[in-house]
């Protein structure tokens, strides 16, 4: 009888298919980092409008408050209240300061 030789398949890596394998992952992470970024940046762009509207309006909000605050410090109208409650002013008890002093 004849014998029979057993041939060892020597396996070989096929390094396109996982060349190919890893490319395609790369790509797919690439477009889905790109989309959460984009997506990231709406969001802090729009937030950052969100912000610029509210300083805008607290800063003319302020300039409000700053006319009113002038408008009620007024002396002639501190002077008018005075004088309403029955207070006499005393020339030896006044003492003026000024803005910034």
């Amino acid at each position: 009888m004849a014998t029979v030789k057993k041939i060892k398949k020597i396996r070989r890596i096929n390094y396109f298919n996982i060349s190919l394998f890893v490319f395609l992952i790369s790509i797919s992470l690439y477009v889905a980092s790109n989309l959460f970024l984009r997506s990231y940046q709406t969001t802090l762009s729009i937030k950052t409008q969100n912000t610029m509207a509210q300083i805008s309006q607290l800063s003319a909000e302020n300039q409000a408050l700053e006319v009113e605050i002038a408008k009620l410090s007024n002396y002639d109208r501190i002077i008018a209240f005075a004088n309403e409650a029955g207070l006499t002013l005393v020339q030896g008890n006044v003492i003026s300061i000024k803005n910034g002093e």
